[in-house]
């Protein structure tokens, strides 16, 4: 809406003229506007929200009651938790050595590095299970730590409940969390009192560390014995082996078949060859003598005499006479398969004997070594719980909640 001030005479008007016609403008403007009807445009809908008393009310009990609420019961009722972390983590012994050559006897060269990754799970594991809640109340009050009555209702734990709901509520106060790339092992403690919190946490490691060194102990310990037991099969193997090899050369009058061999084929082969030298003797020998004088005929006894000698000891070497008790090639395969065992059962003693010794070497040290990397400190102030934090996000639910409650007033509801 516009309005134009002009003079009927066409003549310029003056100041005072001027700040007349304005005012008589805004007068006109001001009754038009309390001419306009309230049911359309903004003005009537912040009427009509401001006529809603449902709006107030939802308000009142959805956003400021529940914010008031929590917000109250994080500064004037919830009790301080103090928080003592520990870090700790399992390192090997500087100088170990393995069990047994993993070339040797088939083993795996990590084992110790397996062992400790192991015992590191078992640590953090066994840090949460009822055995470890059982074995600090024989040292500690641990109920009483997080039971008494000075603590608030929501926060308290419960107090004659069995065990295992107790267990629920340690978990929730002690948490350990595992790095697995550095193995080290994060254990938080949060009671009620921080002189408490601090002793806790003490006891939490000293208890990991005893139990961390007795299964290290007993695995150390049945390896030994295991060795042990295998060292003792394996030289009554070794025993049984050598006792065959001597019951067979005392069997065949034989000390050793394979040095009788070479020794037959030496003589064998001394006996051919003189009875070449003498067969051309006697060739030699016909050209002048006659076959029935003294010299040709003492050339060929000497020359049947290697024969039989020669025959005689192939014959011994392999026989076909039934009636022969041993022959030297029997004798000679017999040895070779008991001195194939023999050699086989002592190279066996051998690599049990030095995995013996390395089990013995490891039983009486220590393989690896539970390190503190963070000790425990008594907390000065409490951590828990944060209350700022807790406090803004009810805030921002209630907000939330306020909000979707409003659109169903307006939509659903209205």
């Amino acid at each position: 809406m516009s309005t134009e001030i002009t003079n009927p005479a066409g003549a310029p008007l003056t100041t005072g003229e001027r700040s007349t016609a304005v005012a008589e403008s805004l007068k006109r403007f001001a009754r038009i506007a309390r001419h306009t009807d309230r049911k359309k445009g903004i003005r009537a809908y912040r009427t009509h929200v401001k006529r809603d008393t449902v709006v107030p009310l939802l308000f009142l009990l959805v956003f400021v009651l529940p914010t008031l609420t929590m917000v109250g019961y994080f500064y004037l009722v919830a009790s301080d938790r103090y928080v003592t972390e520990a870090r700790f983590a399992l390192r090997p012994a500087l100088g170990n050595i393995d069990k047994v050559n993993a070339e040797k006897t088939g083993t795996d060269d990590s084992l110790p590095k397996q062992m400790i990754i192991q015992d590191t799970i078992i640590t953090a594991n066994y840090i949460d299970s009822r055995q470890m809640v059982e074995t600090l109340e024989k040292q500690l009050p641990i109920r009483e730590m997080f039971t008494r009555d000075s603590i608030d209702v929501f926060s308290r734990g419960p107090k004659d409940a069995p065990i295992e709901r107790f267990l629920r509520y340690w978990n929730k106060r002690v948490v350990t969390s595992t790095d697995t790339k550095s193995g080290i092992v994060t254990l938080s403690v949060a009671a009620f009192d921080p002189e408490e919190s601090y002793r806790l946490a003490q006891a939490l490691i000293a208890e990991s560390e005893r139990k961390m060194n007795e299964l290290s102990v007993k695995a150390r310990s049945a390896a030994l014995s295991e060795t042990t037991r295998e060292l003792a099969r394996a030289e009554e193997r070794m025993i049984k082996t050598r006792m065959a090899v001597r019951e067979l050369r005392n069997a065949g009058g034989v000390l050793d078949a394979a040095a009788t061999n070479t020794n037959n084929l030496t003589m064998i082969s001394g006996l051919r060859k003189q009875r070449i030298d003498l067969a051309v003797q006697l060739t030699l020998g016909l050209r002048d003598l006659g076959p029935d004088t003294r010299p040709i005929r003492d050339i060929k006894a000497q020359i049947r005499d290697l024969d039989d000698n020669i025959e005689k000891i192939e014959r011994q070497m392999a026989s076909t006479d039934p009636n022969q008790k041993k022959v030297l090639a029997d004798l000679l395969s017999q040895f070779e398969a008991y001195d194939n065992q023999r050699k086989d059962a002592e190279d066996y003693y051998g690599r049990v004997l030095a995995a013996n010794e390395a089990s013995r070497i490891l039983a009486s040290r220590q393989v690896e070594f539970f390190t503190p990397v963070v000790e425990p400190i008594m907390p000065v102030s409490s951590t828990e719980p944060k209350r700022a934090l807790w406090s803004s996000i009810s805030a921002l639910v209630a907000m939330l909640m306020f909000g979707f409650s409003v659109v169903l007033r307006k939509y659903v509801f209205s």
